[in-house]
């Protein structure tokens, strides 16, 4: 039987350096990348500089199995920004990107990973938190289930190349 997933405030240098990450990122970016931008190249000089700047905030899930002598295996990850929006001028967060391995996705890790970055988005000080989910993905039905959520818009994205 294995343990329950955790979840804990990571950099996203230690996303890009879990022995699994590669593997990780391509099953994201099969579900949930958008074939008009093109392939995922997450821009790690850019992550870094964001979390120097205080605008954005990474989250690792992390699954141990059996052996507590081993290292945990990253399962998922979620990368909020938290900012002050020009219209509104109250802090808002969005969330960036949020992922957990189809094989690991049971019980309430979803919405326990939904509730670890809300807490974290109200600690800053936003009002609200803004999810894009490709449509009807995992977190798409995930969220269109839960009352909790209104859905506010609609996303549409065309290549300009």
């Amino acid at each position: 039987m294995s343990n329950p997933p955790t979840i804990r405030r990571v950099s996203y240098a230690e996303i890009l350096e879990a022995p699994n990450a590669q593997e990780l990122l391509n099953e994201y970016e099969a579900e949930c990348s958008l074939p008009q931008i093109g392939k995922t190249d997450p821009q790690a000089d850019m992550y870094a500089a964001l979390e120097k700047a205080g605008v954005m905030s990474c989250f690792g899930v992390f699954q141990r199995d059996n052996h507590p002598q081993e290292d945990a295996t990253l399962v998922g990850f979620a990368a909020v920004l938290s900012t002050t929006a020009p219209h509104y001028g109250r802090r808002v967060a969005t969330v960036e990107s949020l992922f957990i391995a189809s094989k690991h996705r049971r019980g309430r890790i979803g919405q326990n990973l939904l509730a670890r970055i809300e807490e974290h988005a109200a600690d800053a000080g936003c009002e609200a938190i803004l999810y894009s989910a490709p449509v009807h993905s995992s977190l798409d039905q995930l969220l269109d289930l839960m009352n909790s959520y209104t859905r506010t818009n609609h996303v549409y994205c065309r290549s300009l190349v």
